[in-house]
């Protein structure tokens, strides 16, 4: 039965409009920005589970202390409230000031996780026990105490190719007596590039006509004569040299070979008939191979060609087209919250 009631009230038009009103109110008070700085405005506080026990246990000693009217235990009363109105201001005060930036970030496959970097750079004072996390994530503790900045990277995980926008960051602390909590949603204005994932495949491999420029000898192949060898067990008996076997007495292999592209390019044309996001997960995996073994490659998409080259560059470059190819990057009009947005740089 609570399940169910659980169920209708995360489904229930009332819960999903105050969502969309808290959203809204969020957006207009603390907008998208590089930099953020903490203050009055963004900053909220209030008692934690153990703040409100500490708050009970106090009204009680009160009543307790009028009761019996045991001025000792007033005075106790009076004490812990006075506590808790001092780690008010002090809880408050470590988290006034901080900056938070948004730093660097590095590209990515679907199905990893997303580094962004943010710096943090204190107000003036040491800010100490601060916790900082993305929805529903479990939270990363940092502390800024000896240096004026730092610099963390908080790891977002990302399932769809393109840009992906982080949603708001949430920062907190109870510090120094967990008695409350302060805390702020701060919404960076940062991306990340997300490139497909890679999809192991065989893939045909364009060859160059014969006689172009950039090729070069492939062994074992059956266009040319190349010499010949030693015979070895399990040798075609039609590649025999006879001839020489007649005047020698000594059985060879003929060796034939072919001429090969230097240069590969990798076609959109050969993956038709698969989906969309398949034939770039696959083109995907031959860029890093074809980088990894020092190849040339080109890469040809429909309105888009690269001529064959190699280095990181030119990988980054292929990998950036495969992984924004098709986007809409005119609008920005994706929610924050999205895991992947398709959005410009």
């Amino acid at each position: 039965m609570a399940s169910l009631l659980g169920g209708w009230l995360a489904k229930s038009p009332v819960r999903q409009k105050f969502r969309q009103w808290s959203e809204a109110w969020l957006r207009s008070r603390l907008p998208r920005t590089r930099s953020a700085t903490l203050n009055q405005r963004r900053i909220f506080i209030l008692p934690t589970r153990n703040g409100l026990y500490f708050l009970v246990m106090a009204v009680v000693l009160f009543l307790g202390g009028l009761n019996y009217g045991n001025s000792l235990i007033l005075l106790t009363s009076v004490l812990l409230v006075s506590l808790f109105l001092v780690s008010i201001l002090h809880t408050y005060v470590n988290l006034s000031g901080l900056t938070l930036a948004a730093g660097r970030t590095q590209p990515t496959f679907a199905g990893q996780e997303a580094a962004f970097g943010v710096r943090l750079s204190s107000g003036g004072r040491e800010h100490e026990s601060l916790q900082l996390s993305w929805p529903g994530a479990a939270p990363q503790r940092f502390d800024l105490v000896d240096a004026v900045n730092r610099d963390i990277s908080l790891l977002l995980p990302v399932s769809r190719r393109g840009l992906c926008r982080p949603p708001r960051l949430k920062v907190q602390s109870c510090y120094p007596l967990g008695l409350l909590r302060v805390w702020s949603w701060v919404e960076l204005d940062t991306l990340c590039l997300v490139y497909p994932k890679p999809e192991e495949a065989s893939y045909p491999l364009r060859e160059a006509q014969s006689g172009e420029r950039g090729e070069r000898l492939q062994h074992e192949g059956n266009d040319d004569f190349d010499g010949l060898r030693r015979y070895q067990l399990g040798d075609n008996p039609r590649r025999i040299a006879w001839k020489s076997y007649a005047r020698e007495g000594r059985l060879y292999s003929k060796v034939f070979a072919s001429y090969c592209a230097d240069e590969h390019w990798l076609e959109w044309e050969a993956y038709s008939g698969l989906a969309q996001e398949q034939r770039l997960s696959r083109l995907c995996y031959w860029v890093l191979q074809l980088d990894q073994q020092q190849h040339r490659f080109g890469l040809r998409l429909p309105g888009i060609e690269f001529a064959p080259d190699s280095g990181g560059q030119h990988r980054q470059r292929c990998l950036k087209a495969l992984g924004l190819y098709g986007l809409d990057l005119e609008h920005d009009d994706t929610p924050a919250s999205t895991p992947a947005a398709e959005l410009s740089s």
